[in-house]
């Protein structure tokens, strides 16, 4: 009997490949690297950005100006809101105690203070007879009254910044 020779055949039709090679995972990998990275670039971006910084009549014109992109469909609250935003801004340009004052009390102020200006009282005095005109005024008029008030308040808001910077005191034109 012949015996017959034992051969090593190997088996080539069956190759391993780890799923980390595969072409599906390689794409995941690749994307989970761009969102990291674009998170870290974000991140770093918000660390380093400078906040922007308002000067208080600049603050006084934006919340002026958001306030007038509001509906005018309340009156007192919109005087209420425009008023708080005049005390704030005086408080700040004078340094004086206004923020907390009633109505009466902050006019009896503007107008007793030497270093306030007669046109600052009166543009003032005229913005809080405003909440009482509203009050016994037709929609339209009362809308018109407001929309006065506004450009009032941005008006004198302007003429004191560009006074302080030039350092002139003449009254609103």
């Amino acid at each position: 009997m012949e015996q017959q020779k034992l051969e090593l055949i190997d088996i080539y039709d069956i190759v391993y490949q780890p799923w980390w090679l595969t072409t599906p995972a390689k794409i995941g990998a690749g994307v989970f690297l761009l969102v990291l990275f674009s998170l870290l670039a974000y991140w770093i971006y918000k660390k380093t950005r400078k906040p922007v910084v308002l000067s208080y009549g600049q603050q006084a014109l934006q919340d002026i100006t958001l306030l007038e992109e509001t509906d005018f469909a309340d009156g007192q609250l919109f005087y209420l809101r425009l008023t708080e935003i005049m005390k704030q801004y005086l408080q700040h340009h004078y340094q004086l105690q206004l923020v907390d004052k009633t109505d009466t009390e902050l006019l009896s102020c503007l107008q007793t203070s030497p270093v306030i200006p007669e046109h600052v009282y009166l543009t003032m005095k005229d913005l809080f007879d405003g909440v009482i005109f509203i009050k016994f005024a037709h929609q339209q008029a009362a809308h018109e009254r407001m929309e006065e008030a506004v450009k009032k308040s941005r008006a004198l808001i302007m003429h004191l910044q560009s006074e302080k910077g030039t350092g002139k005191t003449d009254p609103l034109v």
